[in-house]
């Protein structure tokens, strides 16, 4: 499951906030620290570059390319495409987690409704939960690595106790299925509830399933994406300090970039929140455990 925190902020002190904002698992310092490393290497290279290895006459080139680069960062419009991007990227994330589906009501009304106390009656509920557990599984094998390295085959479901031997012959012969029918619930009003429940469940997975199979247009992550590490290549250049003619400007150099990190951190930061929200499914520390449900 995501990295669980809530117990951290319990209350609004600010120890604990800071306790929070250092956080190593899922943070942002982690997802953004190899891209922060490069950038800040390929911009101490320039800076050498800049001030000590070109002569006076290619300094004046390069300063009129950070001026160019410097004004072209503001036509890109990073803030209202990351808003739109994430703000996309949240809310099919939690139509995915309000679907995820538990067996949990199906197994009560099975258990409340399919009534008899002989081993068929048994036999038959659990089946039915058998059943429908087997189908959520087969639909997590589908949409996520961990149950796809669990179950590599449906065969593999086997000795997990979710098929039985003759069940999996049958499922690998029968291309169509078919609505089964039983004796066991004493009135259509009960059998009705049982049956809502694995609809319910049906249509849960139904709604997983298609989030998975149709993902959000290539193109909108590809120009996001692109957008962003454009924008902080551009920045490289940008955010050098340009060596004043006038000793007493008044311009004080400090060397380090310590806005353009900050501005990277937030902006880079805010880009993996969309990627790791992206696809749930995954193995980043953010992403549901899929394990849990099966």
């Amino acid at each position: 499951m995501t990295v669980p925190y809530h117990h951290q902020v319990a209350t609004s002190k600010p120890h604990l906030i800071l306790k929070l904002l250092f956080r190593w698992k899922g943070s942002v310092w982690k997802s953004v620290l190899v891209e922060y490393f490069i950038w800040i290497v390929s911009y101490f290279i320039i800076y050498a570059i800049y001030r000590y290895a070109l002569p006076k006459y290619n300094q004046k080139s390069l300063e009129e390319f950070i001026r160019f680069c410097d004004k072209s960062l503001g036509f890109i419009p990073l803030n209202f495409m990351l808003s739109f991007f994430v703000t996309t990227v949240v809310n099919r994330w939690t139509v995915m987690f309000t679907n995820l589906g538990l067996i949990d009501n199906v197994a009560l009304f099975t258990a409340q409704y399919v009534q008899g106390d002989d081993a068929r009656g048994r036999m038959f509920r659990r089946n039915i939960v058998r059943y429908c557990c087997l189908a959520h599984a087969i639909l997590l094998r589908d949409v996520s690595m961990k149950i796809r390295r669990r179950f590599p085959t449906i065969d593999s479901m086997v000795p997990a106790g979710f098929m039985m031997p003759h069940e999996l012959e049958k499922y690998e012969s029968i291309k169509n299925r078919y609505n089964k029918s039983w004796g066991r619930v004493d009135s259509e009003y009960l059998e009705y509830a049982v049956a809502t429940e694995i609809r319910n469940l049906r249509a849960n997975m139904i709604t997983i399933w298609q989030h998975d199979w149709v993902s959000i247009p290539v193109l909108y992550p590809q120009v996001v994406f692109a957008a962003t590490y454009i924008y902080f290549i551009l920045a490289l250049f940008a955010r050098q300090f340009i060596i004043p003619q006038d000793q007493l400007s008044g311009e004080v150099d400090l060397h380090f970039p310590i806005i353009s990190s900050v501005t990277f951190i937030i902006y880079v930061g805010w880009m993996k929140v969309a990627m790791a929200l992206l696809n749930p499914f995954g193995e980043d520390d953010d992403d549901f455990d899929c394990n849990f449900f099966t």
